[in-house]
Parts: structure tokens; C-alpha cells; sequence
């Protein structure tokens, strides 16, 4: 586990600095090993990418923070919810990636957000770094 990769009640490792200019990328999804895959692909192609494993931990930074892009799981269950209300109360909210199930066609009308990109499961890991580029640009 790296500094951007947090599990809740870690609070040894530090937080990037929040006036950097490069374009960032917050990652919420429960699963570590999805999340760690985009989130490696993402810094290979030159992005800031700040990734938690707990929806709670995750709306905090996003608090503390404007994020370009914001890719999030439906897997997060009710925190979910809670996710949702904070973008939409932003000025300007962030790009959004929404990564779910086959099965779960229905989720970018749930979000009510008007920039979201859904990512279907199963996915290669590359798709999301294309989606990225084509909705912020290269880094």
C-alpha cells in the first residue's frame, strides 16, 4: 500500500499537497485490487490519483479538494448515496466515472450528474485510462 492508496483509520501516510496543478483523479471503490489496477494505470499515463477503499475516507478528501475526475463503484453500497450528494452540491462538480455491473444499466440515471461515463464490468483496465484522456485530456 502506497501514500494515495489509504484504508480507513490510516493516518500514518501523508496526503498530497492540494495545490498542485496537475490534473487528479479520486478513486472510491472497495475492492483494493480494482481500484489499485486503475489507479497504477492511471499514474502510469502521468495523472495524480488519490485512492480509497472507504466511501467515508474518500468524501472526506473530496471536501478537502477539487478533483478533475472522480471514478467511483457502484459496490460502495449506501456510501454511495452519500457520494452522489456531495457532487451534485459543488459549484462545479467533477467528471464522472462510474464503474459498475453488467446488470446495473440504470446507474448513471441514478446519479443526476451531467458529466458521467459508465464503465461496464468486466473492463480492461486501459478503457478507463482512454475515458480519462478523452474527458480531461493528457496530463
Amino acid at each position: 500500500m502506497d501514500s494515495t492508496t489509504l484504508r480507513r483509520g490510516d493516518t500514518a501516510s501523508p496526503m498530497p499537497d492540494p495545490g498542485t496543478s496537475t490534473k487528479s483523479i479520486l478513486i472510491a471503490n472497495t475492492s483494493y485490487r480494482e481500484g489499485g489496477s486503475i489507479r497504477n494505470s492511471l499514474e502510469a499515463c502521468g495523472y495524480e490519483v488519490s485512492c480509497w477503499t472507504d466511501v467515508t475516507d474518500a468524501r472526506d478528501r473530496l471536501k478537502m479538494r477539487n478533483y478533475d475526475i472522480v471514478a467511483f463503484s457502484t459496490n460502495l453500497g449506501k456510501g454511495m448515496d452519500g457520494l452522489l450528494e456531495d457532487l451534485r452540491a459543488r459549484k462545479v462538480p467533477p467528471k464522472v466515472i462510474l464503474i459498475a455491473d453488467e446488470d446495473e444499466g440504470d446507474a448513471a440515471a441514478r446519479c443526476f450528474l451531467r458529466t458521467v461515463v459508465v464503465v461496464n464490468r468486466p473492463f480492461k483496465i486501459g478503457e478507463v485510462a482512454d475515458i480519462v484522456e478523452h474527458l480531461i485530456g493528457a496530463p
